[in-house]
């Protein structure tokens, strides 16, 4: 077995030097009177960043439509208007935008907690307000997988917080809650901590439902012996909680080879300016795949959200014995060049994708009608090759409803080729094609909440289905088999795997 990890050693251990002389003066810090994190708006405040929003949405996101009518998204923009101009304070903000974005049903068009500025990123990140435990919702039902609070442990069910139930809780946090079109899956899975990413029952729950005088109200079933109990539980930063042992789950990649069968488990396509060599890492893992003649692949992406596609190619060029020709998808853009009263308010990797001056041409029928195609990005003919040496056994790949950017298009490529069985839930994305490719986020002056946009969206017609990829074979999370710590979806593939020897 053989892992590499993203990060950069150097930073990490220079990361651990300064915690080892910090951390003193961190917790007599932790120790005082709490710093006000929710800066206050003024009324004029409140409206200039209202309009900044609105406007650079409006005119720069490619398919406001895609997923409801224009009448509706009036509606939307008239309701956050409304609100966001009576925001007092930066959490109103956050929120009102929150719900914006979310009402696009667009993957790729959120608040994202990376980007934000000021104010913004420290109420989502510093605040001590979060819960003390990681949960993850299955069947409708919270599971707690690990506590920092004695009152919790896991296993344990969350009946209620602050007098919501499961069911309400869930209710509440929807419409806040980002994915394309109809892929309610790719909402639900964000409010779990059993991720890659930030779960947004530590970002927009505490701002919905916050702690009172600093502590949370649980009712709970206890694992064991099932009592119900009512307890109370103080709130927490992110850094006392993962200080506690309760951190982010790893974006480490692994790979083993397990008898004849090879696991390649990929939490993340996302590194860009890291210090991973994914490429060394797959070409040693499928020359180790070759080398001791594995007869099947398991590709576990199930945590993945997206990230670089040359990664997906990469895998592609392994497991196909034939080249694999394909098109762009994403070349429909709003604009020629980015309005100059907007230009200050945004922030790219690449600022010419703002001037598109020469490069596009009006959209003159279709859904994209009115839009312009860029010619650069539009009907060239992309081919994959395969490698010299393809992997020639059985290839699995384990999907979830977290697959919505990258992940997505690689798992409908690899359906629609039939290069291996997709096994696990329906996935994020949609069929209609994601928006994205190119980005900008557009950042309030004074709040400092930002706002991701995408900038490129793909085609399509009237009868596209909104909906994610369907696996190949369905095996739907299991509450009990959580608690239980089943992996439901590797366990499915065994089975196929046994059941194909015995033939």
């Amino acid at each position: 077995m053989h892992t590499f990890s993203p990060g950069n050693f150097c930073q990490r251990l220079l990361w651990l030097v300064l915690w080892l002389v910090l951390a003193p003066a961190l917790a007599v810090a932790h120790s005082a009177e709490p710093i006000e994190l929710d800066v206050a708006l003024t009324p004029d405040q409140a409206k200039q960043d209202a309009r900044v929003i609105a406007r650079t949405l409006t005119a720069l996101h490619p398919a406001l439509t895609k997923y409801q009518s224009q009448a509706d998204l009036d509606a939307a923009l008239a309701h956050f208007e409304k609100r966001a101009q009576a925001a007092s304070r930066v959490s109103d903000m956050l929120l009102a935008a929150s719900e914006l974005t979310a009402a696009i049903r667009c993957g790729h068009t959120w608040v994202n907690t990376l980007n934000q500025e000021k104010a913004a990123k420290a109420l989502l990140l510093d605040a001590a307000n979060k819960l003390p435990m990681l949960l993850t919702l299955v069947e409708g039902r919270w599971l707690v997988l690990a506590s920092a609070d004695p009152a919790l442990a896991p296993g344990d069910e969350i009946l209620a917080i602050n007098g919501m139930d499961a069911s309400t809780m869930v209710a509440t946090m929807l419409p806040y809650l980002r994915a394309d079109g109809s892929s309610d899956g790719k909402r639900l899975v964000q409010l779990n901590h059993d991720r890659e990413g930030y779960s947004q029952m530590d970002l927009l729950w505490p701002l919905l439902s916050p702690p009172r005088a600093g502590r949370y109200a649980l009712k709970l079933r206890q694992a064991k012996g099932g009592k119900t109990l009512q307890v109370e539980v103080n709130a927490i930063s992110l850094q006392a909680r993962s200080a506690k042992g309760l951190a982010h789950k790893s974006s480490e990649w692994t790979f083993r080879i397990d008898g004849k069968t090879g696991i390649l488990s990929m939490p993340t396509w996302a590194f860009w300016q890291g210090g991973f060599d994914w490429k060394a890492f797959l070409q040693q893992s499928f020359a180790e795949l070759n080398a001791k003649r594995a007869s099947n692949l398991i590709i576990d992406i199930r945590q993945n959200e997206g990230g670089d596609d040359a990664i997906a190619a990469m895998l592609l060029a392994h497991i196909s014995k034939e080249p694999i020709r394909y098109q762009l998808a994403q070349s429909t853009t709003s604009y020629e060049r980015v309005p100059y009263n907007l230009a200050r308010f945004l922030d790219t990797w690449d600022y010419g994708f703002f001037d598109r001056t020469g490069q596009v041409e009006l959209i003159t029928e279709g859904t994209a009608k009115g839009k312009f195609r860029v010619l650069p990005k539009a009907g060239l003919d992309r081919v994959i090759e395969p490698v010299a040496a393809p992997f020639r056994g059985k290839t699995f790949v384990l999907i979830s409803a977290e697959n919505s950017s990258a992940t997505f298009a690689f798992a409908a490529r690899i359906q629609e080729l039939g290069l291996a069985t997709l096994v696990g839930q329906t996935t994020g994305g949609n069929l209609r094609g994601l928006n994205g490719g190119q980005l900008t986020w557009a950042t309030a002056p004074h709040s400092g909440v930002s706002v991701d946009i995408p900038l490129l969206a793909a085609t399509y017609t009237e009868t596209t289905p909104d909906r994610g990829i369907s696996p190949d074979v369905a095996v739907p999370r299991s509450f009990v088999a959580r608690k239980a710590g089943v992996d439901q979806e590797m366990a499915a593939v065994i089975r196929l795997i046994q059941k194909a020897k015995r033939r």
